[in-house]
């Protein structure tokens, strides 16, 4: 006889049980605790007039954002930075032995 046949299968998960679900779930809507607001809008139009996404989402008055300028002692390029933190020039020979995995340098 074949072994599979002999041999009982037993499945690698278990389940906990029947799920059970509450009776009563309260859906009334609630501030989130992080809300810098504290207070739910009173409509959708409301929300849009407040609301953030990579700026503000209300269309009435477009600012043009400043330019983002480099405080004393940051950098904004790595060009930018004193030579011994650029990066070091390859040569051609570099490279090649880079892109052939090293085997042509045995």
């Amino acid at each position: 006889m074949r072994v599979s046949i002999i041999a009982r299968r037993t499945p690698l998960i278990h389940f906990l049980g029947k799920r059970v679900y509450p009776e009563t779930i309260d859906h009334t809507a609630r501030v989130h605790p992080q809300d810098p607001h504290g207070e739910l809008p009173a409509s959708f139009k409301q929300y849009r007039l407040r609301a953030q996404q990579h700026g503000p989402l209300s269309t009435s008055v477009y600012k043009r954002p400043s330019p983002i300028v480099a405080a004393p002692g940051e950098f904004m390029s790595r060009s930018e930075l004193p030579a011994r933190y650029r990066y070091i020039a390859l040569e051609a020979s570099e490279i090649d032995l880079i892109n052939s995995g090293g085997a042509d340098a045995y």
